[in-house]
């Protein structure tokens, strides 16, 4: 559906934690970025090294939260333990055979404790720029209702458009 569209710019978003109401004061989000666990191959039958990526399985997922000054939010999440942070977002598109906007909802949940506190600067007006990083354990994001990653590191999932890549996985091991 999208890859008819010409992608503009986030319109709006919002940020809510552990399912509860809207936090203000996020500046922007860092999503993870997905960087699939390899192995090294090298051998006889080889032409020297590869890397093959571990169906399923990805390095550290780390989602930051960047806040444009220190606020109570910080506190309530700062605590070592497990949070749940939503991020809901109308992405702005152009239909080129039309030239009209085209709005799609991305949707993205990400579950984990937060490894990471930086208070920022203080200076005399102006923002803080604080950040709180997550080591997510849990990661999925959905773009117009179509899921586009999930993972849960937790429980072997590891899905792409929906295909779990790590059905057959956990077939063998149960």
């Amino acid at each position: 559906m999208t890859g008819l569209f010409i992608p503009s710019a986030v319109n709006a978003a919002k940020v809510y934690i552990d399912g509860g109401k809207m936090h203000v004061g996020i500046a922007e989000v860092d999503l993870p970025e997905v960087k699939h666990t390899t192995a090294e191959l090298e051998g006889f039958d080889i032409g020297g090294k590869l890397e093959e990526p571990i169906v399923g399985h990805t390095d550290q997922l780390d989602l930051t939260l960047k806040f444009m000054s220190l606020n109570t939010t910080i506190d309530y999440v700062n605590n070592q333990d497990v949070h749940t942070i939503q991020v809901r977002a109308s992405h702005q598109f152009v239909d080129p055979a039309t030239g009209k906007n085209v709005f799609i909802g991305i949707k993205v949940d990400a579950r984990g404790k937060i490894k990471e506190f930086k208070p920022g600067t203080i200076k005399t007006g102006e923002k803080t720029d604080t950040e709180l990083v997550m080591s997510c354990q849990y990661y999925k994001v959905a773009m117009g209702g179509t899921e586009m990653v999930h993972i849960d590191k937790l429980n072997l999932i590891g899905s792409v458009e929906g295909i779990d890549l790590m059905a057959t996985i956990k077939n063998l091991i149960s």
